[in-house]
C-alpha cells in the first residue's frame, strides 16, 4: 500500500501548507477511511480539505486517476460559467443561432426555445429513453454524430416543462463550450482550469468526432476532484486567482447540479464518486471508489467537523 499523498493548495489568497507524508493524518479522515473499508463496496481514495490544508488517505492500492462519471457535469457547468463572465455567453442564451446549421429540416420547432439553462438542469425537453448513457451502453450503438442525432429527436416535453436527468443534455452542452469559445471542452479545461490549478495527468473520453462526452468518462486524481470543490468554497477563487465570478458561484448553488446536501452542497457520480463542500465547517471531501454508498462516509463525520 502506497503512503498518503500530499499537495499544495490555496485558500483564500494565501497558499495553503504542503503536508508531509510523516505528519499524521487527521483523525476525522482516519475515521472516513475505517468507514470506508467496513462498506462493501470499494473506496480508492478521500481526498480532506479543512482550513486551507489538504490530505489524501489512499484507501486500496490503484491507479492515480479515476473516472469521476457524473462529477464531471460539474466542470462543465464551470466552463459555461467562466464564458458567461467573459459576456461571451448567457445561460438564458437559445443554443439554436449557435447550431442551425447542424439541424435537420423537419426539426422539432420546440428546439428553437432550448437555452443552456434548459440544458444544465435537464429540462431539455427529453424523454427518459433520450440518453447518451457511455457508462452502460456501447458508444457504437448511437449514430457517430451525436450531435445531429441529438438535434434530430423530437422533443417530449417543452424545454423547461420536466426535469429528465440525461447525458444528452451535457454532450450538447460540451458542443456548446466549442460553439462559443473556438476550443474543445478538454482544451478549454486545460487551459482555464487544469493548468492554472496544477491539475496532474486527466483523460476525458470523446465522441467518435473527437469531442468530450462532457457528462462523464472524466478522469482526474482525486485531490484534483477536491480543487474544483475548494473553487467553488473560496466562492470562485482558488490560490488567490479569479476562476469564477461569485456571481455565477452563488447561480450555481443549489441550480446547476451542486445540490445542497448535508448542509453544505455536493455531486455525485456513478460507482461511488462524490465531492462535497460545507461553508460552515470550511471544508472540502472528495471521494473515488466503485462503492454506492459515499455519503454515508461523509455523513458518519460531519458532527466531528
Amino acid at each position: 500500500m502506497r503512503k498518503s499523498l500530499s499537495i499544495i493548495l490555496g485558500l483564500g489568497c494565501a497558499v495553503a501548507e504542503c503536508i508531509s507524508q510523516a505528519e499524521p493524518l487527521p483523525p476525522v479522515l482516519e475515521h472516513m477511511a475505517e468507514i470506508a473499508k467496513k462498506q462493501k463496496g470499494t473506496v480508492y481514495n478521500i481526498c480532506y480539505i479543512k482550513d486551507g490544508k489538504s490530505y489524501v488517505k489512499r484507501i486500496t492500492d490503484s491507479s492515480n486517476c479515476h473516472n469521476t462519471y457524473s462529477v464531471a457535469k460539474a466542470f462543465v457547468v464551470t466552463a459555461i460559467g467562466i464564458l458567461q463572465d467573459r459576456k461571451q455567453l448567457t445561460v438564458d442564451d437559445k443554443i439554436y443561432p449557435l447550431f442551425k446549421d447542424m439541424f435537420p429540416e423537419d426539426v422539432d420547432p420546440q428546439w428553437k426555445e432550448v437555452t443552456i439553462r434548459n440544458l444544465m438542469m435537464h429540462r431539455t425537453g427529453f424523454a427518459p429513453k433520450d440518453n447518451l448513457d457511455i457508462d452502460a451502453m456501447r458508444m457504437t450503438n448511437f449514430p457517430e454524430d451525436h450531435l445531429r442525432h441529438a438535434f434530430s429527436i423530437k422533443l417530449t416535453y417543452k424545454p423547461g416543462e420536466k426535469s429528465v436527468y440525461t447525458d444528452l443534455s451535457f454532450y450538447i452542452l460540451s458542443r456548446v463550450v466549442t460553439a462559443v469559445s473556438g476550443r474543445k471542452l478538454d482544451d478549454f479545461l486545460r487551459d482555464e482550469l487544469f493548468r492554472p490549478m496544477k491539475f496532474r495527468e486527466y483523460a476525458l473520453a470523446t465522441c467518435p468526432l473527437g469531442y468530450p462526452i462532457g457528462a462523464t468518462g472524466f478522469y482526474i486524481a482525486t485531490e484534483d476532484m477536491a480543487k474544483l470543490g475548494l473553487m467553488y468554497l473560496q466562492k470562485g477563487v482558488y490560490n488567490g486567482k479569479r476562476i469564477l465570478s461569485e456571481d455565477f458561484v452563488n447561480q450555481a448553488l443549489g441550480t446547476f447540479e451542486l445540490h445542497k446536501t448535508m448542509g453544505g452542497y455536493g455531486k455525485g457520480g456513478m460507482a461511488g464518486q462524490y465531492l462535497y463542500f460545507n461553508y460552515d465547517k470550511n471544508v472540502v471531501v472528495a471521494i473515488h471508489g466503485f462503492n454506492d454508498s459515499p455519503t454515508d462516509i461523509i455523513k458518519a463525520v460531519l458532527d466531528e467537523l
